[in-house]
């Protein structure tokens, strides 16, 4: 578990719905679809749970398991049910990512928090087309039954985020 920031926490269920925006990780760099979303990652949470931990639109959090940590914009809505915040999957994160003061890396994608279980079903046959490794590519992840931790993230100087790894130590100590 990482260290206390100062910023209150909340545990909520992760899911990670097909996105609306593109088709997994094509056209999602297309300029008419980057006209109808904020660019960059981004996760959907309920106006009540932002609420509680002082959370609001647009500010930057950062979610984390014992599996990995994600940083990304806030979406407080109403159209998300209290106790589960979420992510579209396939967000590319090439663009506008920041460090994580958790894994003191750029902050992970929608399966950072998840983890892969194979089925041994699909392996079956001994071909050779797929090579696995944990969280990044697997035969059917179960990503609806996760719990993550959201805060909201700490900012380096002038209140900003902090985009390179090696500046991480600027953050500010709690």
């Amino acid at each position: 578990m990482p260290e206390d920031n100062g910023n209150p926490t909340k545990a909520l269920n992760w899911i990670t719905p097909h996105q609306k925006w593109g088709i997994h990780s094509t056209y999602s760099d297309n300029l008419l679809m980057l006209t109808l979303n904020r660019g960059g990652p981004v996760v959907w949470m309920s106006e009540n749970d932002a609420q509680e931990i002082g959370i609001e639109d647009n500010d930057w959090i950062e979610l984390f398991n014992a599996n990995g940590a994600i940083t990304a914009r806030a979406i407080v809505s109403q159209r998300v049910k209290d106790g589960m915040v979420m992510m579209y999957h396939a967000q590319e994160r090439q663009v506008n990512v920041p460090g994580s003061e958790v894994t003191k890396t750029r902050g992970g994608m929608h399966n950072s928090v998840t983890r892969v279980c194979p089925k041994p079903t699909h392996m079956i046959g001994g071909y050779a087309q797929f090579s696995y490794y944990i969280n990044y590519w697997g035969t059917s992840p179960s990503e609806r039954d996760h719990g993550v931790i959201i805060r909201k993230m700490p900012l380096g100087a002038e209140n900003k985020p902090i985009y390179q790894e090696r500046d991480l130590h600027k953050l500010p100590a709690k």
